[in-house]
């Protein structure tokens, strides 16, 4: 039976050092504590704070050091939701912090705790007051003085920290939720006659010992398992008051949102507004989750994913830290199915919040039944914001100095000019943030990158990389004499500037060496994004550069391809995967009407399939209902030009724009005549093949054509690797001879591919040694570099290999012929190095390869053939009533979602609380609230955006009862709010 003295929100790296007093909103907090480092390192020493205002810190005692300042190194504690959190099991034991003027006979105290150890009761935490008296929390039950029987408040529901036989719910499922939001609520007695005395004491860690003096006990160890309790402590709120139960919500959905816990009910902002209502979400609320900015809180979550992670990546584990490499530099971890936040360096606006939640379906997909290449995940997610999300992709975000920028949607290409210095700035960042991201080329001349201080004409703070790889900090201007890296051509770069540091990440890694603390008098100063190359016979060319912080661009998500079923999206996560967004928020997926956000290039490394600049809310209604799929054949936009008109005579000059949405690189195209004047039905008027996402085809007269696009046959290969080649990827089959062939489709990498030997198989002995754009030839296990071919995008190479001779081929054309005796069974083998390289068409005797090994950073797809048909209409300049364009194809239901059964079992708590208007006043209202016991009821009454219109505290006993009024005509949400959960109902105020 769950008791009312202490809770918890079931289903349930801001390191901020603040003076404010008002976590989620709720005034007066006594202490607050969080985990914070202990100096700029993020990957250093860490401690608990109160932020709250006296700086009160925590303390251990070692018999031989005596007592001291506990902190605890990065490598033991662990991110939870992108923030810190202590292990307080590790180290000297228990340690304690004494509050000032806080004695803790009434107080409440909520904190967020995560378990990695299920089963065995423990100690979590103890109270102190400072009249005397204490209590223990252990993660089953309250434990207080003498021969007074303990207080098990969660025995059989499961909202504890303890999983036992007697819990309703499969160990499993209770790991899946094990992190909690818990509040006790403490009304002991002052042993003196003055309320108030002196300050009390929390004690963390470890077990209870009689002797320690920090306990206020003693406790009858009979009555419970006196072990230390095995998990993460992130943060502590301590009140010296009883809170009321909309005081509760309000901090309670604050370290929820903050740490990624599933309340059991509703959540409220620090305004009290509603922001996430579980009797709206449904079937939605699991593994609810957010990102918010709250100036006034104090609070920022800019990126968040649940700490409800299903098995086995329970998020409370200490394996599955938020990070990836438990490098709070770095990016998120594969521990984490999905992650979602703002562009990074796209400052939230203050107030928003934006929560999203799922419906519990599996991750596994289904074929559509209405066009069989679509396959769609069974899982969606609903997503309720308080702010619909406007951008302008046509907005400048970069202005030239001497260098070209070319935008493609959000993204820019920007060039430089040989043997000119040139350069280019953003707009001015707003909010201080701001992010520049772009692969940097194998070969390029020196650059800065960073940001320039407004008067600043050149790179104030950032980062100068050499022509050579090498990496410089710049700082006031001025470039540093050491190297912080190297060899970082090819390489992912990343330069950030958040909350007055400049951070580098260099594929995804980052580290306190690459970080650049902007003085506090600079802080201020208004920046803008600038890039900045010298004077070059190899000019600088940035053919994808990410820019956030000036103009908006939305936010990102990430789906860890490797936790889905059989890793199933894996294969498709190149250029083929969509987050499907039903702007309705019904869960609709229509080819007419669904948003389809295709993924960019992913994280291998991570095991990321990647979505940038998603615009949730577009249209304002507050809601969008998501999932993924992937797409198995041809997507393409085709646009037609007219032909003109001269002297009346419609000219033979129409075109066609090919645009591949979704495909391989290498395509087929024919067009044939369906009604031409002076041509045949069927003449093929123009064919061939064509690589890369656009095509041209031009010279055609007025009339309708069938287009047909077909790709298909080979491998498409991706894989980034480092200097000494460790990453590769080779077949699983061995040869005795065959042709093997493969198209080039760019120049900016390094790879060896070749056949290897299977008695010796390190080594690539016969094949190409690719060097950006010459492939050298390898005999017999050594490079050539003075044997090879100059190759292009759109080149084939192919190697033969039958009986004693390997032959290399270029376009098709036998370039070298080679003995090789020892050469009797080999397997295909390529090995990557600088760069990202990307090779298409791979097939071996004419077919593409169905298993390969694979190693380190690499994708590899198999397209399936496929062919895509449109009706084209070329138009008439002299007569513009005739048709220009394709004919439109049957909008197609995707998707759709089913919910008809879904029972939340809200309806008798709803029904405990009627709600009334008085006769004759519209806007005045009664409330009730009948629920058969006693305990007090704040009474909420929110418009239909959320915004808190009402609040105030019911009065009665086993009755509670309230007058209210609104504002004006229109729909309300009326909810009572108690320590067991919240009671709903909506009325009409006419």
């Amino acid at each position: 039976m769950k008791k009312a003295l202490l809770f918890s929100g079931l289903c349930g790296l801001s390191a901020l050092l603040l003076l404010a007093r008002s976590p989620g909103g709720v005034e007066g907090v006594d202490a607050w504590f969080q985990t914070v480092p202990v100096g700029s390192n993020l990957q250093g020493s860490y401690r608990w704070l109160d932020v709250a205002g006296d700086s009160t810190v925590q303390y251990a005692q070692n018999r031989l050091t005596g007592t001291y300042q506990f902190t605890q190194s990065r490598s033991l504690l662990k991110s939870l939701n992108f923030n810190p959190a202590i292990d307080f099991s590790k180290g000297d034991s228990p340690k304690w912090s004494a509050l000032r003027n806080t004695p803790l006979t009434q107080a409440t105290i909520i904190g967020v705790f995560a378990p990695y150890s299920f089963t065995d009761e423990a100690v979590i935490y103890g109270v102190a007051s400072g009249d005397g008296g204490g209590s223990l929390v252990t993660n089953d039950q309250i434990v207080r003085t003498g021969a007074v029987e303990p207080l098990d408040y969660g025995d059989m529901n499961g909202e504890d920290l303890r999983h036992t036989g007697k819990d309703s719910i499969p160990q499993d499922i209770f790991k899946e939720h094990a992190t909690k939001v818990l509040t006790y609520y403490r009304a002991a007695n002052p042993n003196t006659s003055v309320w108030g005395g002196p300050g009390g004491t929390i004690t963390i860690g470890g077990t209870y010992s009689q002797s320690n003096e920090h306990f206020n006990g003693p406790f009858d160890t009979g009555n419970f398992s006196n072990n230390g309790f095995e998990g993460y402590s992130p943060e502590l709120l301590v009140y010296n008051r009883i809170l009321t139960p909309g005081e509760r919500r309000k901090a309670e959905s604050y370290l929820a949102m903050k740490y990624g816990v599933t309340l059991n009910d509703s959540y409220l902002d620090g305004d009290g507004n509603l922001v996430w209502d579980r009797n709206d979400a449904g079937v939605y609320h699991n593994r609810v989750t957010a990102i918010a900015r709250n100036s006034a809180g104090d609070f920022v979550q800019p990126m968040s994913a649940t700490s409800y992670e299903e098995g086995p990546r329970y998020a409370s584990l200490p394996e599955n830290d938020s990070y990836h490499k438990a490098n709070s530099y770095g990016l998120p971890s594969e521990a984490h199915l999905l992650v979602m936040g703002r562009e990074y360096g796209n400052q939230m606006p203050d107030k928003s919040v934006l929560f999203w939640g799922d419906d519990g379906g599996e991750l596994a997909t289904y074929t559509s039944p209405n066009d069989s290449l679509w396959h769609i995940m069974n899982r969606t997610w609903l997503v309720r914001t308080n702010l619909p999300t406007v951008a302008d992709t046509t907005a400048a975000r970069w202005t030239g100095n001497g260098m070209t920028i070319t935008p493609n949607g959000f993204i820019d290409v920007l060039s430089q000019p040989e043997n000119t210095a040139a350069s280019a700035t953003t707009p001015e960042l707003t909010g201080g943030t701001g992010l520049i991201e772009f692969p940097c080329p194998s070969v390029h001349p020196t650059f800065d990158v960073g940001f320039s201080k407004s008067g600043d004409s050149g790179c104030t703070y950032g980062f100068r990389i050499g022509s050579d790889g090498s990496v410089k900090t710049v700082t006031d201007g001025e470039a540093s004499n050491a190297n912080i890296a190297s060899d970082i051509s090819g390489s992912d770069v990343s330069v950030m500037l958040s909350e007055g540091v400049v951070a580098l990440r260099i594929d995804g890694e980052g580290g306190n060496s690459y970080t650049i603390q902007i003085p506090d008098e600079s802080k201020s100063s208004v920046f803008r994004g600038i890039i900045s190359a010298e004077s070059s016979a190899s000019p600088l060319l940035l053919t994808a550069v990410r820019s956030n912080g000036a103009v908006e661009t939305g936010y990102f998500a990430e789906l860890a391809h490797n936790l889905t079923t059989d890793k199933e999206f894996y294969h498709y996560s190149r250029n083929r995967t969509l987050m499907l967004i039903d702007p309705t928020g019904e869960g609709h997926f229509d080819s007419d009407n669904t948003i389809m956000v295709k993924c960019t290039s992913p994280d291998v490394s991570r095991g990321k399939t990647m979505f940038h600049n998603i615009l949730w809310d577009a249209d304002g209604s507050g809601s969008d209902v998501f999932t993924f799929a992937y797409f198995d054949g041809i997507s393409a936009d085709v646009d037609v030009t007219p032909t003109t008109c001269v002297g009346g005579i419609p000219q033979k000059d129409g075109s066609i724009d090919i645009g591949i949405n979704i495909g391989t690189p290498i395509y087929k195209y024919v067009l044939t005549v369906d009604t031409v004047a002076g041509m045949k039905k069927d003449d093929v008027v123009a064919s061939g093949s064509f690589m890369g996402a656009t095509h041209h085809v031009d010279n055609l007269a007025t009339g309708t054509y069938t287009l047909t696009i077909t790709q298909g046959g080979g491998n498409d290969i991706h894989g980034k690797g480092n200097l000494l080649y460790t990453t590769y990827s080779h077949t699983d089959r061995r040869f005795t001879g065959g042709d093997v062939e493969w198209t080039v489709t760019e120049t900016g990498s390094w790879y060896r591919i070749g056949a290897e030997p299977s008695v010796v198989e390190d080594i690539t002995q016969w094949g190409y040694d690719v060097r950006n754009d010459k492939a050298y030839f390898i005999i017999d296990g050594y490079t050539s570099l003075t044997q090879g071919v100059s190759i292009k995008p759109g080149d084939t190479l192919g190697l033969k290999i039958s009986g004693i001779y390997v032959r290399w081929f270029h376009n098709g054309k036998e370039v070298l012929k080679k003995s090789a005796w020892t050469l009797r069974l080999w397997r295909m083998c390529i090995k990557y190095g600088r760069g990202d390289t990307h090779i298409t068409g791979l097939t071996i005797n004419g077919q593409p390869v169905e298993d390969f090994e694979i190693s380190g950073n690499v994708q590899i797809e198999t397209p399936k053939s496929s062919t895509v048909a449109y009706t084209v209409h070329v138009g008439n300049g002299c007569d513009p009533s005739l048709p220009n364009g394709i004919e439109p194809k049957a909008p197609v239901v995707i998707g759709e979602v089913g919910h008809d059964d879904y029972d939340d079992g809200d309806d008798v708590r709803n029904e405990q609380l009627t709600v009334h208007s008085q006769d004759g006043k519209a806007h005045i209202f009664d409330a009730v609230l009948d629920r058969g016991q006693s305990g007090p009821a704040t009474l909420m009454v929110f418009d239909t955006s959320g915004k808190l219109v009402y609040q105030g505290e019911m009065e009665g006993d086993l009755v509670k009862a309230k007058q209210f009024s609104v504002p004006a005509t229109g729909v309300y949400i009326v909810k009572a709010i108690t320590a067991e959960g919240e009671h709903t109902q909506k009325i009409l105020a006419q």
